[in-house]
């Protein structure tokens, strides 16, 4: 009968999480996922737990029937769990009207949310509070032994939350989607009612030769300071988990799987702690006497385990999307605490019963206080301890924690000198465990972790770590690289992992959303950047003369807060008057907003981020579209390299879904952009198409970033809407209710490369920029037939930067004698405007060496003058650059017609020492200059 109670309880805590994991789903759709939201739905969630708990305590000794009424309890979780799910989202215009017009402003929007989240959670949560102290009474009449009870009820039904969260985020939500998912959930607590009512006979046989059970009993001494106890191990123990996934996250991406097996590995411990302290207690009934030394074991566990915590798995970093190769690293960081914390929770609640009366009221108690505790310490471990103290202090506090929970656990029943004596050795125990591992631990974070990260973002091996924070939402970083000693370019890594960076690249396709959509809206007045990341697109924005309101959305104070780093030289764009800075989440943003927009863009996170893809869904991309004006137009961030076909499509699918003439683009590479229009016409007449070419600011930076003419901009065409309606015919858009179409594991570097390349062949897709109605409807017409040759240098462009496929040196001859780009020659040769805007002033104020004569070279060949090209590569030698100098000097002396003294300059190169790819250079340059004409330009070696 207990391993079928047993049995029950595991589907019930499998159902549990499933619920929980769905309602923070749905809830985040309707308040946000910005951190004061997550932690205002968890303190709903955690608040109706303890009121279930608080239900027990108070009236376990009046409870009758209890299996009948522990299965009303799952009906109830069943039913209003169910209607949350599926409700939920039909409510979210009504709850954004309510923002919209009653709480837009500060606290009230938490006071709002904390309102909504608390009534909707409150009847399922309590119901689920219930259960533990229902299923306790009813076992405990026939196995007397509450601590093995209690140890085996809740092992087994963590142990089923862990099966939950792993089945949910690995097949079920994947499989079913968030509805059916919840129906799943639901039937789970139908079953483990169904088998308690099966068994209903037997219990109230037993129950009726039970002893009835005493009045309640105030509270002792002693059941006070096990229940603080109770209470502070919950709050460490949850503020070690909010501690714990920060720190994983520093080497592994968050996504949604990550976390399901981050909480899975914690609920494994906890469960098989239970289970095990059940078995210890049905051998000896007095084995919670070690409950301190339990709780000591713990905080020696916390830093004994980060202590020794490798981020290397055989020696090698394991990647960042690897979790199955990273699941080790988890298990040595969280399992051991865990599985003495869950034994540490049933020692204590075999002491607390030899305090009361009744089974109900001794579980409801303990779980009230545990609960209680743990929604304190995840709120305090969020906004207080990681924010001032860090995480290696944090992780230090947690451990002095658990030496409080194991003085307060010492409660003897009656004083005695041995116990005074007792606490003494314990006092002295972890006051020499605090030395010990303070010194052991304190700096491991500086001296180990961080440059083991940063390791992988040092791309020129001359960047240095030029801040840190660890904030609310994230562990904040900037990298900067330098070049000859000034700063090159910035990167912005929160947790461990880039999101964005002033790269060349990244500033392309980047500030492209902006460029493309005032094009084609000149007229464009109001603007709105949903996530800042490093500040190009803002950057982009401001330096819009013709925009006069610019709002910018970021779900990160610490990454805002943090924005003028990457601008060392110039105003950073959330400085402009003309900007407002929104500390939320991009869709609730949107959905309490009732502002129209010229303009929206947006650069999210990674989608594979845990939350992310829903701002990648069909109902969030209808909510932009009627978030835009009449014309309003929308570009948004499209990073196929991250992505499966099938989640390429699906994204797609959703955008056109919202947009019917929706459309992408190339910015750089697999860094793709879709954009839509609501309703926009033309053709916009070419003088205001072209003003931003005219604009002295944002002119520069269009020739530093390959856009050298208006001509480029249409050169980045990929498909319209009828080609894209095409390719996903059929395909399931991603929508809120399917999450799981965006995969739980990343796609290998080359998985869509292929794939992705034959949407990008030139010849096509300059017949398609011809055809296509959409850009027939927007384009100036000449401007349009004019675009025809630039199809060609833009499939250079992406080559370098996702594919690697064409030979440089014979695309750089082709480049030089049919196009006027003058940044294309130069991102051909290995360098980019940024590092000539460096190299040009040393040069010109006397510095001299092999380096900087590579650059002016490098600088004489985009600008055609072949001559002083030659003779600043000539003083190329006995450097890195040797070899590539002799082989673009070559090609220099070959353009202006000096093939003997080119042949002479080739023959110089030790051909035995070449790579393939300089080689085939060679091989090339030897035929040019015999015939003088272009051979290949085709994949080198080819």
């Amino acid at each position: 009968m207990v391993l079928l109670l047993c049995l029950a309880f595991f589907f019930s805590g499998a159902s549990g999480v499933l619920f929980e994991s769905l309602w923070f789903r749905v809830l985040g759709l309707t308040l946000g996922n910005s951190v004061w939201a997550s932690n205002i739905v968890l303190a709903s969630f955690m608040g109706g737990l303890a009121a279930g708990n608080a239900i027990a305590a108070r009236h376990g000794t009046r409870l009758r029937r209890v299996a009948q009424l522990y299965a009303v309890v799952e009906g109830i979780v069943a039913l209003t769990g169910v209607a949350i799910v599926v409700l939920l989202p039909s409510l979210s215009p009504a709850l954004g009207r309510m923002f919209m017009h009653g709480l837009a402003q500060g606290w009230l929007v938490n006071l709002g949310r904390l309102t909504v989240a608390f009534c909707l959670l409150l009847v399922p949560t309590t119901a689920m509070g219930l259960t533990l102290p229902l299923l306790a009474k009813a076992v405990s009449d026939a196995d007397g032994n509450f601590g093995r009870v209690l140890g085996r009820l809740y092992g087994w039904n963590t142990l089923g939350g862990m099966s939950g969260a792993l089945c949910g985020e690995l097949w079920l939500i994947g499989w079913l989607g968030q509805r059916g998912t919840a129906l799943g959930a639901a039937g789970l607590n139908l079953v483990a009612a169904a088998i308690v009512l099966l068994m209903r006979r037997h219990l109230c046989a037993v129950s009726a030769t039970a002893p009835k059970p005493a009045s309640i009993r105030p509270l002792s001494l002693r059941s006070w300071r096990l229940l603080s106890a109770a209470f502070l191990a919950g709050a460490t123990l949850l503020a070690l988990e909010v501690v714990w996934f920060r720190f994983l996250q520093l080497f592994v991406y968050a996504t949604s799987f990550a976390f399901a097996v981050m909480l899975a590995t914690i609920l494994l411990g906890i469960g098989a702690g239970g289970v095990i302290a059940a078995v210890w207690l049905g051998r000896d009934p007095r084995a919670h006497r070690c409950a301190p030394v339990i709780a000591l074991t713990a905080g020696a566990a916390v830093e004994l385990s980060y202590a020794l915590f490798d981020p290397l798995v055989g020696g090698t970093a394991f990647n960042a999307a690897d979790v199955v190769r990273a699941f080790p690293r988890f298990i040595s960081l969280m399992l051991p605490t865990s599985l003495l914390s869950g034994a540490l929770f049933t020692l204590l609640g075999a002491a607390q019963r030899e305090e009361c009366g009744d089974v109900a009221e001794a579980a409801g108690k303990l779980t009230f206080a545990n609960t209680l505790g743990a929604m304190v310490g995840s709120f305090l471990a969020g906004f207080v301890f990681l924010p001032q103290l860090g995480m290696e202090r944090t992780l230090f506090a947690s451990m002095l924690s658990y030496g409080m929970v194991a003085i307060l656990a010492m409660a003897a029943p009656v004083p005695a000198p041995s116990s005074r004596y007792r606490r003494m050795k314990l006092l002295a125990a972890l006051t020499l465990l605090a030395l010990l591992s303070a010194h052991a631990t304190f700096g491991l974070m500086r001296l180990r972790f961080v440059p083991s990260i940063l390791a992988r973002y040092n791309e020129m091996g001359d960047s240095k770590l030029v801040a840190l924070r660890e904030g609310v939402n994230e562990t904040v970083m900037y990298l900067r690289t330098f070049y000859r000693g000034q700063p090159l370019y910035h990167r912005l890594m929160t947790n461990g992992h880039s999101m964005s960076a002033t790269t060349f690249r990244g500033r392309r396709y980047m500030k492209l959303y902006v460029y493309w959509a005032l094009a084609v809206n000149p007229g464009a007045r109001k603007a709105l950047l949903i996530s800042y990341g490093v500040g190009s697109t803002a950057k982009a924005l401001t330096d819009a003369r013709q925009l006069q309101s610019i709002d910018v959305v970021d779900i990160s104070p610490d990454v805002l807060a943090l924005a003028p780093i990457a601008f060392p030289e110039t105003r950073s764009p959330l400085a402009d008057p003309r900007v407002r800075a929104h500390v939320e989440d991009g869709r609730f943003f949107l959905q309490t907003t009732d502002d129209r927009f010229d303009l929206i863009t947006g650069e999210p996170p990674p989608l594979r981020g845990a939350g992310i893809n829903r701002l990648y869904s069909r109902e969030y991309f209808q909510l932009v579209h009627d978030r835009l004006r009449a014309g309003g137009v929308v570009t948004y961030w499209l990073p196929v390299n991250q992505l499966w076909l099938s989640e390429t499509k699906a994204i797609i699918r959703a955008f056109c879904d919202a947009f019917p003439d929706c459309s992408l683009w190339s910015g750089a590479g697999l860094q793709w952009m879709l954009a839509g229009t609501r309703g926009a016409h033309g053709p916009v007449p070419e003088e205001q198409f072209s003003a931003q070419w005219r604009d002295p600011i944002v002119a520069r930076e269009l020739v530093a970033l390959g856009f050298d003419t208006p001509e480029t901009l249409g050169a980045t065409f990929l498909a319209d809407a009828v080609m894209l309606n095409q390719r996903t015919q059929g395909v399931a858009p991603l929508d809120d209710d399917h999450p799981g179409r965006i995969l739980a594991r990343a796609p290998s570097e080359e998985a869509g490369k292929p794939i992705y390349r034959t949407w990008m062949e030139p010849r096509s897709l300059h017949q398609r920029f011809e055809s296509s109605a959409f850009v027939r409807d927007l384009w100036p017409p000449a401007l349009r037939r004019r675009t025809g040759d630039f199809f060609a240098p833009q499939a250079v462009l992406d080559d370098l930067s996702a594919f690697g496929q064409l030979n440089p040196l014979a695309v750089l001859h082709a480049v030089l004698k049919h196009s006027p780009l003058r940044t294309l020659p130069l991102l051909l040769l290995g360098t980019e405007p940024a590092i000539q805007r460096i190299a040009i002033p040393l040069y010109q104020t006397g510095t001299r060496d092999a380096d900087l004569e590579f650059e002016m070279g490098a600088l004489g060949m985009s600008e055609r003058d072949y001559e002083a090209a030659a003779g600043h590569l000539a003083h190329v030698t006995d450097s890195r650059r040797d070899v590539q100098a002799r082989l673009v000097r070559t090609l220099a002396l070959g353009l202006l017609g000096r093939e003997v003294e080119g042949g002479q300059c080739l023959g110089l190169i030790d051909r035995s020492k070449l790579s393939p790819a300089d080689a085939f250079a060679a091989q090339w340059l030897e035929r040019f200059l015999q015939e003088g004409q272009l051979h290949s330009v085709g994949p080198q070696g080819n």
